[in-house]
């Protein structure tokens, strides 16, 4: 995966569009699109700020790291990795209907997050009742 991939995962996982993560961040949304599409990276501090902002560690965002561990350590980590390996499974398939040129609309990317979280809660539910 790439620094793109994983910048863009992020800015999803909080729920942010390009605009509110770059305000966040301090760059203008024009910046960050072309470092989630690879365009361009990154300097040594605007990684930094982003990965503050995001909260996940710059190894993580430079793919040293295979999972994302937030700082705090959460207990979501093991869920926004499923969810997040879903996605991206969903992403490399070829037949998908709903994708325009490979990609997500961020309406569809938030949905299916959503659908995901709810089958991951009831199956926990019925795990359970067992």
């Amino acid at each position: 995966m790439t620094l793109g991939q994983r910048l863009k995962i992020c800015r999803e996982n909080l729920g942010w569009n390009q605009q509110q993560a770059a305000n966040k961040i301090g760059i203008s949304k024009n910046t960050l699109s072309n470092y989630e599409r690879d365009y361009r990276d990154p300097d040594t501090s605007t990684l930094k700020k982003i990965s503050d902002v995001y909260n996940v560690t710059t190894d993580y965002l430079l793919g040293k790291e295979q999972v994302n561990q937030n700082k705090e350590s959460n207990d979501n980590n093991l869920l926004n990795k499923t969810i997040n390996e879903a996605i991206q499974e969903l992403k490399d398939e070829d037949t998908l209907l709903f994708m325009n040129n490979g990609e997500f609309d961020e309406e569809t990317a938030l949905l299916i997050k959503k659908a995901l979280k709810n089958g991951i809660k009831f199956i926990d539910e019925l795990k359970k009742k067992e």
